[in-house]
């Protein structure tokens, strides 16, 4: 980070501090005072410093709160993929108008995939979620018919108030209840929400209110008490600082590995012990570990190895490189040295022996997209001890 000025303290106090988690380093707390879409603006102590957004995880600027039950009245969900939960809404002219936990919110018609209007029971839900994500060759009232069964009609939604749905259903206009229905699936015009978002997502901000944004852009001007956000679908929205909660940059600048689906897995010391013990494979060879838990300083999930083994990955579109530590992590004294490798496309990228628990050997290994990656553990004797290695903080960066 460059030394740019130094602020006088009482502006320094005009901004809440914040944890700013970086994709290179451990996160660290400094005030945010601007976001623009190329950098963050930071001040730490009396220096004023610019991250660039592309080495930036996240900004978090508070605890979230937890998981709201999406399965209740209000629960909203624009055709990039962006939910949020409102108390009350009205659609006139073709423009819906929100009420959330941070004020009211203006979206076009055109923006919205479908509003859940009632708590459903299980059987009611699993009919509502199927029918919300369906393909419809008009909007869609679903209809609350019984405890079991839920009808949907099509139709032209021509708008809505506190109390009713104004719907062309076949040329006979009809006022529904909003009382009598489970939800609204709006039409989509042969196109899939992502394939209606014009532009890049940026970053991924959350509220206090459970609300989940997908954005384009974030901004939040010099002084300025709200963020503005454009989000993918082309929908504008403002959002309070002191009601957002993090700002996640990571699904555009990183990826960590562990978070991954592998397409195989297969714990090579089980074979050469001879072990078939049913459901064994799950205790040794790749696992996904998260170090914050034993409160160490980490940036996110990491890969563990028990024993010898190997796991195989596609490498996700966008990303040019794989950087991580590997590290011999004995749970004991006794212990066995480890050969650890990591190919692309079967190409040998990156081959070390780890001999002494503690030391960590770090990589930067390029890579491309769609390729097979393989990370491999091979321990140096053929009955080993302790030999537990982690790939610390493995992560594919752009």
């Amino acid at each position: 980070m460059g030394l740019l000025v130094i602020l006088p303290v009482a502006m320094w106090a005009a901004f809440a501090q914040t944890e700013i988690s970086p994709t290179d380093r451990p996160p660290f707390v400094a005030s945010v005072l601007e976001i623009s879409e190329a950098a963050v603006e930071i001040s730490v102590g009396s220096q004023l410093s610019q991250l660039p957004v592309e080495q930036l995880r996240k900004i978090e600027f508070g605890a979230s709160p937890p998981p709201v039950d999406r399965n209740r009245k209000g629960a909203v969900m624009l055709i990039d993929g962006s939910t949020f939960l409102c108390s009350d809404f009205k659609l006139v002219d073709a423009q819906a108008v929100f009420t959330t936990g941070f004020g009211e919110i203006t979206v076009s018609a055109s923006k919205l995939q479908h509003i859940q209007l009632q708590m459903l029971n299980a059987a009611q839900l699993v009919q509502w979620q199927a029918i919300s994500k369906s393909r419809t060759s008009g909007d869609a009232l679903v209809l609350i018919r019984s405890e079991e069964a839920l009808e949907k009609l099509e139709g032209i939604v021509g708008g809505i108030s506190s109390a009713a749905v104004a719907f062309d259903f076949g040329g006979q206009q009809i006022n529904a209840p909003l009382t009598r229905l489970a939800g609204i699936r709006f039409y989509l015009s042969g196109e899939t929400p992502t394939e209606r978002a014009a532009d890049k997502l940026a970053a991924i901000v959350r509220d206090e209110f459970d609300g989940h944004w997908n954005a384009s852009t974030v901004q939040l001007a010099r002084g300025s008490k709200t963020a503005e956000l454009t989000l993918l679908c082309g929908a504008l929205i403002s959002i309070p600082v002191e009601n957002l909660r993090v700002v996640d940059f990571s699904s555009g600048s990183m990826q960590f590995l562990a978070d991954l689906q592998p397409l195989s897995s297969e714990a090579t010391q089980l074979m050469e012990l001879g072990l078939k013990i049913p459901g064994a494979s799950s205790l040794m060879g790749a696992r996904k570990r998260d170090l914050r838990t034993l409160e160490e300083v980490s940036l996110g999930p990491s890969l563990e190895f028990l024993g010898s083994g190997t796991v195989t990955y596609r490498i996700p579109p966008g990303f040019s490189r794989l950087v991580g530590e590997a590290e011999l992590r004995p749970a004991g004294n006794r212990f066995t040295p480890c050969r650890v490798t990591v190919r692309v496309e079967n190409k040998l990228m990156w081959e070390q022996r780890l001999k002494e628990p503690g030391q960590r050997l770090t990589f930067d290994i390029p890579i491309q997209a769609d390729a097979r990656l393989e990370v491999s553990v091979q321990a140096d004797a053929g009955f080993p001890v302790g030999n537990i290695v982690l790939f610390r903080d493995i992560r594919f960066l752009k």
